[in-house]
């Protein structure tokens, strides 16, 4: 290398090396506060203890942590280098003679203050020597690795904030707060902006070591428990590796409860998976076992989540001394200890799985059973709060489903800030030394009905968390940042309040681990899993957009379904219903449309738009960076938790009782966004203003679901309740010309059915003109198109995807209505297996044919093959049909739509080769037996 290349390298190592060290900034108030040490309450994010503004002698602060003395933060600062902040006392404008301040005794004779209102509960101050809260005087202490780098002296109330700057590398920053000599009262500090410099790996929060006693169960609790394991049928361990392929053959997989061994554990399994607790001295997992691989899914010993109570965080069970963090010996579970500050096990029950809501069946569904299983309850207390921990395992699939109830039993309302449904240290998805920009995850599939802002459950998900361990220190990554640590919560809050006597009760979690890394087959994991837990997403009604709600078309309409075979219609966008109107004569017109489609076995609803619209200043959301609306998602959007949005829902349901409508299209169902209004009726502030409109938004669906309505709505809330969603597509593609939409229509159906049934998806056929297109987009008039329209309806009927035909009409002449007649009654005639998974065979590419194949073990027509050509001509193909999941394993008989069928033998790996002939730019189908 000559030396002008020799300067080049050394400059781009330099250069590398300066990029992959920029400084980074971490905002302490980010990091996980409630770990922090406190004797009154509890540490808060950008707001004083008292839950006011933070403000020093007038100074706002937007950020920053308030706290009360005495309190320490304790830091591990890794790659830290610099600590900034201003600090000082809080100013305040409580009136602590108002009617909403309420005492609290303490021991030593003095009270403590709350602010309750009948949803709200804030810690508001201590009491002081002259009866009322002190202005307050506190000391800021900064230790470095034990050493004291920082004391602001003595700070009161009204003085001015200090700045802080100090070097910190490596080792432990510990944030202390002091009383400065005259008693606590008033001690309300703040560490205003708070941030630490750092280059690679971040500065964590981390708990205090505990000193104390820790808790311990009574004999009589202990006593009780080993009797109800005892009465428990005994499973040997290892746990068996079941003998059978579940997506063939399921009926051996039935769910369980044993007890181990050791008297102290209990299993819950159901041949597939298996979660393994341990019960004395206290509840944990301490095993999480993959039967279908017989792998651990668990590295170390874990609780059964966490909760955040009056600011201050408790474990729900869990044990603490597990010396090594990278996997576990079972010898090292009799030398732990229960973990400090956590909810104590009292009790545990096994019964049957009960449905988790109503389900009225009133139309065709491929599945009419709700799950069936077993429900695994622990129960746990900590002073007055007692916490149900609920499992529910399945019959037949790997899947297995987690939820809270947090009781209180007290005489106070309690607040629930935060809480983890799980905190599961799991095994590594990948083992690198260095950070990629995306690591691998565990091979588990993870969903919450706590979803929303997307068509599909991957970009809906908010509530998978993969966090870092820093306890797994012996792990390969140098950085520490392997995600190992699987935590389920909500994004924000809930921060709401339980009252006397009430109980708060989390979204629930399912959790469906796989057995190998193939993505159809882990496709129908999840498939399978929907069909199980959510069955009313099988419903799928034959339906037509209707564009008027003129009650000549409305009739013909109606008619027109009822000659042709259709089931449903639902008076789409631009139709002219409007569902908030609040109209005696208005409910008797719909009503009577109602009652004349259901006179011909046609079923009637219609659209209702919700978030994505502006309403005013007072109701849409308000952003909480600015103060004011825009800026959201949809730009602006309504407050479910106003008074507005309360309305909207009982309009709703007051239009659907009084016409006896039955379908329900929601647009705009609610996104997620929070809302910083402190003014909305039906919501406290920021904190809980997601928890509040999505509480709305799932109790309408709910409601609906137990009533019989279909709910088509374009965001993932199948689990929540309704039918439907979109299954992803460009809205424009619609106004491009008939023969590409047929190919991007197929396309749709290819990529959309990976991790969906058919049912659950709806696709779009544009009969009139959308988006623009003119003509050539158009399939109006139908008579002039009825290949184009014949071929809409074959590769959606053949998908099993009901699709938005949106149109005045669905046939204008004999010869169309034949036409749609045919393919109705085709459709009906093979409808359980078009309803059934799909196998994907080869994506429309336009070069080639392209086709999928429906199969089903558990009917006659074990498989159904659609196959397209895109080609203007004519093509012979041999096909390869993969076979196993159709639960054929010899001989199959293969048959071109309704003619004779020729016999195949299956070879080693279930497939078999079948040559077709596909018309051009046409289709044709395959039954196999």
């Amino acid at each position: 290398m000559n030396l002008k290349g020799t300067v080049l390298a050394l400059a781009y190592m330099v250069f590398s090396c300066l990029v992959g060290n920029a400084q980074k900034i971490m905002e302490v108030g980010e990091m996980q506060i409630s770990l922090a040490l406190q004797t009154y309450s509890a540490p808060i994010k950008n707001k004083s203890i008292t839950g006011e503004l933070l403000s020093v002698a007038g100074e706002r602060f937007q950020k920053g942590i308030g706290v009360h003395s005495a309190s320490k933060i304790k830091i591990k600062i890794n790659d830290g280098q610099r600590f900034t902040a201003k600090v000082g006392v809080n100013d305040s404008k409580i009136d602590y003679s108002s009617e909403q301040i309420t005492s609290i005794p303490l021991t030593d004779g003095k009270r403590m203050f709350y602010e309750i209102s009948d949803t709200k509960k804030q810690f508001v101050g201590v009491e002081g020597n002259e009866g009322g809260v002190s202005n307050g005087s506190v000391k800021f202490i900064l230790l470095h690795n034990g050493k004291e780098v920082y004391n602001s002296g003595i700070m009161r109330k009204g003085q001015p904030f200090k700045e802080v700057d100090i070097t910190v590398k490596g080792g432990m920053l510990e944030m202390i707060v002091d009383d400065a000599g005259d008693g606590e009262s008033g001690d309300h500090a703040v560490w205003a902006d708070p941030k630490i410099t750092y280059f690679e790996v971040p500065p964590i929060m981390v708990a205090y070591d505990y000193q104390g006693e820790r808790p311990e169960q009574s004999k009589e609790i202990s006593s009780g428990l080993k009797d109800l394991i005892s009465y428990l049928p005994e499973i040997k361990m290892p746990l068996p590796e079941p003998e059978y392929d579940w997506l063939i053959n399921n009926e051996q997989a039935k769910a369980s409860v044993y007890r181990s061994g050791t008297g102290k554990d209990i299993v819950l399994t159901n041949g597939l998976v298996a979660r393994v607790f341990r019960l004395l001295p206290n509840l944990a997992t301490i095993d999480y076992v993959n039967q279908m691989t017989g792998e651990s899914l668990l590295r170390s010993v874990s609780n059964e989540g966490t909760l955040v109570l009056d600011g201050k965080e408790y474990t729900i069970g869990g044990l603490s001394g597990q010396p090594e963090f990278g996997y576990t010996l079972m010898e090292w579970l009799d030398t732990m200890l229960v973990a400090p500050n956590s909810f104590m096990i009292q009790d545990f029950e096994v019964k049957d799985i009960s449905d988790r809501l109503e389900w009225k069946r009133v139309r065709w569904a491929s599945n009419t059973q709700m799950p069936s299983g077993k429900e695994l309850i622990f129960t746990l207390a900590k002073n007055d709060i007692l916490v149900k921990v609920h499992y529910a395992l399945y019959d037949g699939i790997p899947t297995l489903s987690k939820w809270i109830e947090v009781i209180n039993k007290g005489d106070i309302m309690v607040q629930l800030n935060e809480f983890k449904l799980e905190q599961l240290a799991m095994v590594e998805g990948e083992s690198l030394v260095d950070v990629p920009q995306y690591f691998e995850k565990p091979n588990i599939h993870i969903e919450t009905d706590y979803a929303f802002g997307a068509m599909q459950q991957k970009t809906s998900d908010k509530t998978t968390f993969w966090e870092t361990d820093p306890r797994y220190t012996s792990q390969t990554n140098y950085a520490m940042q392997l995600p190992a640590m699987l935590e389920v919560k909500p994004p924000l809050g809930p921060n709401t309040a339980i009252a006397i006597g009430d109980t708060l009760t989390t979204f629930r979690v399912w959790e469906t681990p796989f057995d190998s890394y193939d993505k159809e087959r882990n496709g129908l994991f999840i498939r399978k899993m929907y069909r199980t837990i959510s069955p009313w997403a099988t419903e799928n009604p034959i339906f037509l957009h209707l564009t008027s709600t003129d009650t000549k078309k409305i009739k013909e309409a109606v008619d027109q379904c009822a000659e042709v075979g259709y089931e449903m219609i639902i008076l789409s966008f631009g139709s002219g219903l409007d569902m908030e109107k609040e109209s005696a004569e208005y409910y008797k017109k719909f009503k009577k449309y109602v009652d004349y489609a259901k006179s011909k076995g046609i079923e009637l609803g219609g659209y209702s738009l919700l978030s994505s619209r502006w309403i005013s200043d007072e109701v849409d959301v308000i952003n909480p960076e600015t103060g004011k609306r825009g800026g959201m998602i949809f730009g602006s959007s309504p407050c479910l938790s106003s008074d507005w949005g309360y309305n909207y829902f009982r309009k709703i349901k007051t239009f659907f009782n009084e016409t006896g409508m039955s379908v329900f299209e929601n647009d705009g169902s609610y996104p997620g966004n929070v809302c910083a209004s402190t003014t909305h009726a039906h919501h406290n502030g920021l904190e809980d203003s997601q928890w509040k409109q999505y509480a709305q938004i799932q109790g309408l669906y709910k409601w609906m679901r137990a009533k019989g309505i279909y709910m088509n709505v374009p965001d993932f809330y199948i689990n929540s309740g309704t039918n439907k969603t979109g299954i992803g597509y460009r809205e424009v593609n619609w106004s491009l010309p008939r023969a590409r939409q047929l190919v991007l229509g197929r396309q749709n159906l290819y990529d959309g059915l990976w991790k969906t049934i058919p049912s659950m998806s709806w696709t779009f056929v544009p009969l009139t003109e959308y988006h623009g297109g003119g003509e050539e987009a158009t399939l109006e008039p139908l008579k002039d198109h009825l290949v184009e329209y014949e071929s809409h309806m074959m590769q959606n009927y053949g998908a099993g995807v009901q699709a938005c035909y949106r149109g005045p009409r669905l046939y204008d002449t004999p010869e169309t209505k034949a036409v749609v007649t045919k393919v109705i009654n085709w459709y009906k005639k093979y409808r359980d297996i078009l309803n059934s998974d799909v196998v994907h065979l080869k994506r429309p590419s336009g070069k080639d044919w392209d086709g999928f194949l429906h199969v089903n073990p558990k009917l006659k027509e074990k498989g159904f093959v659609m196959v397209f050509n895109p080609l203007d001509k004519d093509v012979v193909r041999e096909i390869k049909l993969p076979l196993y999941y159709t639960g054929i394993s010899k001989t199959a008989y293969v048959r071109e739509k309704e003619g004779p069928g020729k016999k195949y033998n299956l070879d080693r790996e279930y497939e078999i080769n079948v040559k077709v002939t596909i018309p051009a730019n046409s289709y044709t189908w395959l039954v196999v037996e």
